[in-house]
């Protein structure tokens, strides 16, 4: 013989009803997860967010570079560099 406790309808109906809504949250969230539009704007969003930073970080070169930050400085110099090659490759042809 068993000597687990009876339960009540209304012990049992409780718990069917817990389960059924955890189950409802697991199948919201996976839905969520695997939505394409939205996947596809968090990838836009955090693409926006990286592009935001690089560009607030680049505009910080020339401030950084006349404080005399060597980081800074060779950026700029390999800047113009790049341009002065692709400038002299233009007149070249």
């Amino acid at each position: 013989m068993s000597d687990a406790p009876k339960r009540s309808a209304a012990d049992i109906e409780a718990d069917l009803q817990r389960t059924r809504q955890e189950l409802t949250e697991i199948v919201d969230e996976l839905a969520t997860r695997v939505d394409p539009k939205a996947n596809a704007k968090a990838a836009a969003d955090q693409a926006k967010a990286k592009a935001n930073e690089f560009a607030a970080k680049a505009k910080a070169v020339p401030a950084d570079a006349s404080h005399g930050d060597a980081v800074a400085i060779g950026i700029l110099v390999a800047a113009a560099a790049t341009v002065l090659l692709a400038g002299y490759l233009i007149i070249k042809r």
